[in-house]
């Protein structure tokens, strides 16, 4: 008789139960990078929707207030208006200074300021300034910046006297200790507790006044 070679039922039940083995962990594993990765954009999506509702944008003209530092006229403030850029969480702009037109200003407020605002000039980056806040128009009574309001920030440059005039900072507090005259450039960053950060940068014009529009 000849010899007759051939697969059992046996044998083929465990090839065919291999192959489902194989194509149920393929399987499982495509679709659990499939709900990872949606999961993951999902995340980044929701982030990015989040920054975004606590975004600040500027609003209005940047102006610069000028005065006498030590006895010779330089910019002593810089004062500009921001808003949110959509209608969704409120920024927090609780001020680390307030002005009171008693003896000097800006004084101490004294209160946890989350939002850090930082300038630049030639001569001096300082990375937490004193700055000031007023919210003109549609004013709830708190530091909350919310859809309907606008909030005038003022950054010192120098700290102001108790006659008018302005000093002097030093190289080791957050006032200039140089002057921010004709033909200066300048930049200041806003960096609010959540959202994004934003820079303005100027140069100002060749001829002082005592308030300027410096766009």
């Amino acid at each position: 008789m000849r010899e007759q070679r051939g697969i059992t039922g046996l044998e083929t039940a465990i090839i065919l139960i291999a192959f489902v083995i194989v194509a149920s962990v393929f399987a499982f594993t495509i679709l659990s990078v499939g709900v990872f990765s949606a999961q993951q954009s999902q995340q980044t999506a929701y982030a990015g929707l989040e920054e975004t509702r606590g975004t600040l944008t500027p609003s209005g003209a940047l102006v610069v207030k000028t005065g006498s530092v030590a006895s010779t006229t330089g910019a002593v403030q810089v004062i500009f208006t921001m808003s949110l850029a959509v209608d969704g969480n409120p920024v927090d702009l609780t001020p680390p200074y307030t002005v009171n037109d008693t003896g000097t200003d800006p004084d101490a407020s004294g209160l946890d300021a989350p939002t850090v605002i930082s300038y630049t000039t030639a001569a001096k980056h300082v990375t937490d300034a004193q700055w000031t806040v007023s919210f003109p128009g549609d004013d709830d009574g708190d530091y909350l910046l919310e859809g309907d309001e606008t909030a005038e920030v003022t950054v010192w440059l120098h700290q102001k006297q108790s006659d008018g005039t302005y000093a002097l900072g030093t190289a080791t507090n957050a006032f200039l200790d140089t002057r921010l005259t004709a033909n200066g450039k300048f930049g200041v960053e806003v960096r609010p507790s959540s959202g994004a950060t934003f820079k303005l940068e100027r140069t100002l014009p060749a001829s002082l006044e005592s308030v300027m529009s410096v766009n």
